[in-house]
């Protein structure tokens, strides 16, 4: 196994750990006083948050396809890889949706800037439950393979699972704040210390 190649993987999530609830957390507290107001502000304003959000979308994405690569190579998990590429895909789709507030942020299309503000925050929404369901799938697969699993992955597959169902209430999808971060920093240590080697079965 190619060790300096995990150890980015674990860099990147140990960013993400931190860089994920600096946005969210700051998201969700301009959202406490006025929400419709928030969201449309924020698609309507070019600014560093917009920067941060597409930073934290590629780092997941580099996340899934490391740990997407782990699996097909260590486990011969090719269910559970292919699970985690479509996880990026629609992190990817997801974090994509920054093309809008360039594009309202430079002032074009203002006489339909509220519609298309309406359709991406629709999209979007859309697009955060197919994740879920895919990393529902993904979670069930692992668990499936629990004994083979190292311990880290053991935890991680339960917590992602735990985290999954809470995306899918939408409300209750703000504890994610916290757990997310805490499931990355579980999986940097995956990839940081020696816990790759595991038994296939």
């Amino acid at each position: 196994m190619d060790n300096t190649k995990y150890k980015l993987a674990g860099m990147a999530a140990i960013a993400l750990a931190v860089l994920f609830p600096i946005y969210w957390i700051a998201t969700f507290g301009l959202m406490i006083d006025n929400a419709e107001m928030t969201f449309s502000t924020d698609f309507l304003e070019l600014s560093g948050w917009d920067i941060l959000f597409v930073t934290i979308g590629a780092l997941e994405i580099y996340v899934y396809f490391s740990l997407s690569k782990y699996f097909r190579d260590q486990i011969g998990g090719g269910f559970i890889a292919n699970m985690l590429l479509a996880m990026a895909f629609f992190v990817a789709l997801f974090h994509s949706t920054v093309a809008v507030d360039i594009l309202l942020g430079l002032g074009l299309f203002p006489s339909i800037a509220e519609t298309i503000i309406d359709v991406t925050l629709v999209a979007g929404i859309v697009l955060l439950l197919l994740y879920s369901f895919a990393l529902i799938a993904m979670c069930s697969a692992m668990l499936a393979r629990f004994i083979a699993l190292p311990n880290t992955l053991k935890l991680f597959a339960v917590g992602m699972l735990i985290a999954a169902v809470l995306q899918l209430t939408l409300v209750l999808a703000v504890v994610n704040i916290v757990l997310f971060p805490a499931l990355m920093l579980l999986l940097a240590y995956h990839f940081l210390t020696d816990e790759h080697a595991v038994e296939v079965v």
